[in-house]
């Protein structure tokens, strides 16, 4: 059986440019202007990155969907803290089995990195731990509102990679 994908008369059926020979599409495609390189990262490059950054996006599912946040951050001891409201949807969901990104993209060098974490985000409810993190000179969240709970990524998994260009 032949699966054919539905067409409109203004949807095209392949990749062309308009107005342009086949002959030089075909040589359009295939070329190969730029080498792509990328490394994978140890889980110490990815922490010593994820700590440079103040900001990154914290996937969880809810309602059996996928929710991605953007989320202000810090980096303390191979853990992520971050602040929201009590009554948030954050708050509110399930999040022993999270997943964290931080990211850093530099568009005109085309290159970057990207590091992403994953495990349980609980609640922090150590009192210790609440004076020290209160104590943090951090970035004050984005979002608006209070954000006075904090939460605690705890990661299983560290991965990371850094790409780049090179002509």
């Amino acid at each position: 059986m032949t699966i054919t994908p539905a067409t409109t008369p203004d949807m095209p059926t392949s990749r062309t440019l308009p107005d342009t020979p086949p002959a030089i599409q075909g040589a359009y495609w295939e070329s190969q202007s730029i080498q792509n390189t990328a490394t994978v990262l140890t889980s110490t490059e990815c922490w010593a990155l994820a700590a440079t950054q103040s900001a990154g996006r914290l996937g969880f599912f809810r309602e059996g969907l996928l929710d991605i946040f953007p989320v202000n951050y810090f980096v303390r001891a191979d853990h992520v803290y971050f602040r929201t409201s009590a009554g948030g949807t954050i708050a509110t969901s399930y999040l022993e089995h999270a997943a964290f990104q931080i990211d850093q993209v530099d568009r005109e060098a085309r290159s970057g990195w990207t590091v992403l974490l994953n495990g349980p985000a609980t609640r922090v409810e150590d009192p210790s731990l609440l004076t020290t993190l209160w104590g943090k000179a951090v970035d004050e969240p984005w979002a608006p509102g209070q954000r006075n709970l904090f939460f605690e990524l705890t990661p299983s998994t560290v991965r990371g990679r850094q790409m780049g260009a090179t002509h």
